[in-house]
């Protein structure tokens, strides 16, 4: 990709020396015109829950504006149903909040909307269809949030409550599971109506099925074999929708997936996307993390089979990239770019968007889907302030096309996503997957290289995906890593892709255990000097016998930064 020159900044982070860009922001008018490829948005409803007594329709519509205008959405997403409970004024699911005496969450403006007649839909459409957006009814296929059946919990449902039999019976014994099996026909035929009523009743261009909320449809370990049921009930929604869209004088009423992110992913979910696909189902499908968003997916295994069709491919890219450690090394440096001084609390800068959009159109993306955004639009979500907002619509107009995406440095960050995540075991929250470095959609996100010390010399392999330098190009730019629990006049080999680099080109630099938390060696490499990229790369480090040490050595990110040629 060609980089045209930018200001550079350089800062530090965790005690490695770091490079981000410093461009003016790219949201404004420019940024409004609209792309050639679908950009998703999805709204999580965060405007109910913040909107203030006595002017509810004139906050959400501020809202509405602020999400879209900064950035050029072709398609927005509104959250309508969890899938029981449901935030518009449905006659078949449940009103969130109805019943409940006192008003809470989402429940204040659903009211003060629907004593003037309307509900969030109507006014989402009315706002927002002027300005040629695809509006879309956002459905959580089995959204747990909610960790008990509890009647004073608003959202859990009280069809669960009523029919606790349905509730998914795991493999693992644990008794905070709140998930709907789909094996039954009363959860089907249940939801479908509640998907019939928003094709049938609003003025809307389709649905958008989420389901990553949160993976759950079958008991864990009966996915594959009950995929069939699965793939049935998504043909009857593809048949509810042309039903409906004939209702309505339309020629077709869009449906969009979103699912895990790989394909052993899909059907350890029960879902089977491929066939969705092959049968001109889904407009579009996005392959989604469960909530960080990760340079290393595996776009191709999608594009194998979208390639060709009516669906387009997406990929969901979120505001968190850290994954869920808190604990050492500490995370420093990183201005607005983080919320806390761990992993879990890293945020998205512009190179670091770049560089996985990158890798996303360069192994068949069509487009991208921004999830988790909508949170941060108002007063209180957790990164909710001007210069967050700023933040964020600056790396969102960065990647929503190729061109965009060369046009900056790409700054290529390996994390080690769900280490500590098996800490979140039932009964602490009910994720379908807790496996240690795995994340709880079951995809392994973590790598960790440990050298052992029986195994002095043993090369240890950590895998990266990069788009840039898989053709043969030369690069420019630098690669990062740090070794926890060495010393400077430790014996350390690097290779990329197996051959060595030179020892005399490898900058060594002492961890500041102070700042960091942990003492080790940062290594740098400029990229000039690197044996050859290919896509799919491997960093090779092996460790030679040393002295005797306390705490066995390792190494866990990869910072590669690709500046202008």
């Amino acid at each position: 990709m060609d980089i045209p020159t930018t200001r550079l900044g350089r800062w530090v982070c965790g005690g490695l020396v770091c490079v981000i860009a410093l461009c003016p922001l790219a949201y404004g008018e420019d940024a409004r015109t609209r792309p050639k490829r679908r950009v998703v948005y999805n709204d999580d409803a965060q405007g109910l829950a913040e909107a203030p007594a006595g002017k509810v329709e004139t906050f959400l519509r501020e809202f509405l504006r602020r999400e879209v205008s900064p950035v050029p959405i072709t398609t927005f997403c509104f959250l309508a149903a969890t899938p029981d409970v449901c935030t518009y004024d449905s006659k078949v699911g449940e009103v969130y909040g109805d019943r409940l005496g006192k008003a809470v969450g989402w429940a204040p403006a659903i009211r003060a909307l629907r004593a003037k007649g309307t509900d969030v839909l109507k006014l989402v459409i009315d706002e927002l269809r002027p300005r040629g957006l695809e509006i879309l009814a956002a459905v959580r296929m089995n959204d747990t949030h909610h960790r008990k059946l509890d009647r004073a919990n608003p959202g859990c449902p009280m069809f669960a409550i009523e029919h606790p039999q349905y509730v998914i019976k795991q493999p693992d014994g644990r008794t905070n599971e709140t998930a709907l099996d789909y094996s039954y026909p009363e959860v089907r035929e249940h939801r479908l109506a509640i998907m019939r009523e928003l094709a049938e009743g609003y003025d809307l261009d389709g649905l958008e099925l989420n389901f990553c909320r949160w993976g759950k449809h079958f008991p864990r370990h009966q996915g594959r074999q009950k995929a069939p049921i699965m793939t049935a009930f998504m043909g009857r929604v593809r048949e509810m929708l042309d039903q409906a869209a004939q209702k309505r004088g339309r020629k077709r009423l869009t449906l969009g997936i979103r699912v895990p992110e790989t394909i052993r992913a899909c059907w350890i979910a029960g879902l089977d996307p491929r066939t969705w696909v092959a049968k001109g189902w889904i407009d579009y499908l996005v392959m989604s993390t469960f909530n960080e968003t990760d340079p290393q997916v595996r776009v191709e295994s999608f594009a194998s089979f979208a390639r060709g069709t009516r669906c387009e491919l997406l990929v969901a890219m979120g505001n968190m990239m850290g994954g869920a450690w808190q604990g050492k090394p500490r995370i420093t440096g990183r201005g607005v770019a983080q919320f806390r001084e761990a992993y879990w609390g890293m945020l998205l800068t512009d190179a670091e968007a770049r560089a996985c959009a990158a890798n996303y159109y360069a192994w068949g993306a069509d487009g991208i889907s921004f999830w988790n955004i909508s949170c941060n639009m108002g007063t209180k979500g957790k990164f909710s302030s001007p210069d967050q907002r700023k933040r964020m619509w600056s790396w969102m107009n960065a990647v929503v096309d190729p061109e965009r995406v060369g046009q900056g440095p790409r700054r290529y960050h390996y994390l080690p996503l769900y280490k500590g995540v098996s800490k979140k075991r039932p009964p602490a929250r009910n994720y379908a997957w807790y496996g240690e470095g795995m994340s709880p959609l079951g995809i392994a996100k973590t790598q960790i290289l440990r050298f052992a010390k029986d195994l002095p010399g043993q090369r240890q392999v950590y895998h990266f995906r990069m788009a840039d330098g898989r053709k043969g190009e030369k690069l420019r730019g630098s690669m990062r890593f740090a070794v926890y629990h060495v010393t400077p006049d430790d014996c350390v080999t690097v290779d990329v892709n197996g051959e060595v680099v030179d020892p005399e080109k490898i900058e060594r630099t002492a961890l500041d255990a102070e700042k960091v938390g942990l003492p080790g060696v940062a290594f740098e490499i400029a990229l000039e000097a690197c044996p050859p990229f290919r896509g799919d790369n491997e960093l090779g480090i092996a460790l030679e016998a040393g002295a005797a040490r306390e705490t066995e050595p390792y190494m866990e990110e990869l910072d590669i930064l690709v500046q202008e040629r």
